[in-house]
Order: structure tokens, then sequence, then C-alpha cells
């Protein structure tokens, strides 16, 4: 497990695949300008193949042009997902059919061409997914064909992901890996409900310990104010869109790191 880790701490390279010099050079910049990653840039399909070749074990994300000259309809997609590297992809135009390409290529996220501040929040997309890496997600739902839609989102995201069929389930689950940093849980469930779960994690965990995100589809106003009110992070009613799921999940995990800080500084303070 830990040279897994420590595989995981080296990949801290961006692919960029982008046929124009200025753009990639852009992007370059600005990720190398925003983050601690380092950058390979390739202008081709079989330049990124040929770096892939050779640079796998580097690289833990791609950053893509939708459309190359040797690759016309997204094959650069294809091509980072079957070397295993998650993709971020950049383009200049964007309607509903482009958007469902993506989601059944698993994309992890998707941003418009534009300025160099355009890049910012495309930047700190990279970062998320570079820490998710980290975070061990537990996704609690009776209905195995829902828990795997909910695991397979995650995966797509790099969290490591941990299932549990029900509420006592995953209370087992979090005593075998209290690690655990992110909980999603359906409310309808036999053994024990959402509802009950969330109360027994908040009173072992406090919020600033491990983020929990409620889905139901029988969602409504009471329902979402229960999750909340027992101690949930956020609600989200089934069914969702893909991009409403990633961005929030991954909002709810940020905020869980920002009161892990403030507490550590908290407890670096001297007293009095």
């Amino acid at each position: 497990m830990m040279n897994d880790m420590e595989d995981l701490y080296a990949a801290q390279t961006v692919l960029i695949i982008e046929d124009s010099p200025v753009q990639s050079k852009i992007i370059r910049n600005q990720i190398m300008a925003l983050s601690q990653f380092d950058t390979l840039a390739a202008y081709t399909l079989e330049e990124a193949r040929a770096l892939l070749t050779t640079h796998k074990e580097r690289i833990f994300v791609a950053v893509i042009d939708l459309n190359l000259p040797d690759a016309p309809n997204g094959e650069g997609v294809d091509l980072c997902l079957d070397f295993g590297v998650p993709t971020v992809v950049l383009t200049a135009t964007f309607n509903e059919d482009i958007r469902r390409r993506f989601i059944e290529r698993n994309v992890a996220d998707f941003f418009f061409k534009g300025t160099i501040q355009d890049m910012d929040p495309m930047v700190r997309s990279l970062e998320r997914l570079f820490k998710n890496q980290f975070v061990k997600a537990l996704v609690v739902e009776d209905s195995r064909m829902s828990r795997a839609h909910l695991r397979h989102l995650l995966e797509v995201q790099r969290f490591q992901v941990l299932e549990a069929a029900d509420g006592l389930e995953a209370v087992d689950r979090l005593a075998e890996n209290p690690d655990i940093g992110l909980i999603i849980t359906d409310y309808n469930m036999p053994n024990m409900d959402g509802f009950e779960l969330v109360k027994t994690v908040r009173a072992r965990y406090k919020v600033d310990r491990i983020a929990i995100v409620g889905v139901s589809a029988a969602g409504s106003g009471s329902l979402t104010a229960q999750f909340l009110k027992n101690g949930a992070n956020d609600f989200l009613t089934k069914p969702f869109e893909v991009e409403e799921f990633y961005w929030r999940v991954n909002q709810t995990v940020s905020v869980l790191e920002v009161m892990k800080d403030l507490r550590t500084c908290q407890d670096t303070l001297p007293e009095g």
C-alpha cells in the first residue's frame, strides 16, 4: 500500500494534448504558475500515444483539445482512458450532443477555451482530481444498480471507493476504514436508513471529519431539510445531472479540507 501511495504522489504531471503551440503554451504556463504540477505537451494523437507509453507513471491527468488534426472526433479522450489516465477536455464549441459525448466517454471535466483567466477554474479542477486520489469515499445504497452508478461517478473523479448495501453495513465499513472522508448515502434503505446513518456517523465524527452527501429519488424540501439537520453536508435529488454531482461532491470535499486546515491551525495556537 505504501508503494501505491508513493506512486500516486510521484505522478504529478499533466499531459497537454493541443495542436496549437500558442494555446498549449498558455495552458502550460497557467498550470505551472498556479499549481505544483509538471507538464508534458503533445500536438497530435500519435505524439500523445508516445508520451503515454514512455511516461505513463508520471502522468495523472490529461488536458485535451477535443478536435486534433489526426483525432477530429475526440479520439484523444479514448486514448487517455485506455491508458487509465483521466481527462479534462477543452473545447471551443459546446452543445447538448457534445455534452452527451463527454458524459458517455467518462470525461472528468470540461472547459471552454478562452483567455488566461479562463484557465484558472481548470487548474483548480486538476488540483481536485489529484487530491481525490487520496480520499476514501463510501457509497451506501441498497440498489445494486444505483450503487454501481454512484461508484462509477466517484471513480471518474478519482476517489477510492468502498460500498455498503445499507446503514448497518456502512457502520461496519467505517469501523474497518476510519480514514473514510466522504459518504454518499441513499435515504430509503433496509435495516438502517439514511437519516439514522447520518445521526450515527455524526455521533462519532464531527462535520469537519467526514463529509456526508445524501441522495434520494423521493426528494422534497422536508427530506432535504431533515438530511441537513441531522448532519449531512449536502443533498442531491435523483435523477441528478452528472456535472452537478461532480461539482457538488468536489466542493463538499474541498470545504471539508478547509475546515480540517482551520482545525489544525487552531490546535497549533498557543493557549491563552
